[in-house]
């Protein structure tokens, strides 16, 4: 992440520079320097590195922390608890009211493969967009002889990372379930 920065910055440097070289080439040509213009570009080009800066810093400040893959482990066999309350439930889950009619398919799928052995696994990695991948191991009869994984994505929605509905579909239909959220 410290080399994006370093880099971003170079080129906003870099950048600034060749405003202001400009400046001193357009004083030193011209015989009659317009130095507002000048000072006007100069400060344009500051305005706009300070606002790119802010609205890079705010953006990854308004997103929660990074979790790791046993956090997200947690999140996701919280969602298919059958023990915790479907409103709990549905908001792990971007668009979660949609699973609401989904939930017994999901209990459904869970019952009829008691040995399945699934979770999240490292790497976490930051999207820098608002999302997260990691992989979802699935282990559907727990014999470590037929094991799938796919890729999963938690989206940051309001604050909190929340399991992808589109990801959530795939690990049903990995499965073999279908259900009405997932069309």
């Amino acid at each position: 992440m410290a080399g994006r920065g370093t880099s971003r910055r170079v080129r906003i440097s870099g950048a600034l520079a060749a405003v202001a070289a400009l400046a001193v080439l357009t004083t030193a040509c011209s015989s009659d320097p317009d130095e507002a213009s000048v000072a006007a570009a100069r400060s344009s080009a500051y305005a706009a590195l300070t606002s790119s800066s802010q609205a890079a810093a705010a953006s990854s400040a308004n997103r929660p922390p990074i979790p790791t893959a046993a956090q997200l482990d947690t999140q996701l066999k919280r969602a298919l608890d059958p023990a915790l309350p479907d409103s709990d439930r549905t908001n792990l889950i971007q668009d979660g009211a949609a699973f609401r009619s989904a939930i017994p398919d999901m209990y459904k799928a869970l019952h009829e493969h008691p040995n399945a052995v699934y979770g999240v696994v490292d790497p976490v990695f930051d999207n820098h967009d608002g999302t997260l991948t990691a992989t979802l191991r699935l282990d559907k009869d727990g014999s470590g002889e037929n094991v799938r994984t796919t890729v999963m994505h938690f989206i940051d929605v309001d604050g909190t990372w929340k399991i992808s509905r589109t990801d959530l579909c795939g690990i049903l239909r990995s499965a073999d379930y279908q259900t009405p959220a997932c069309g």
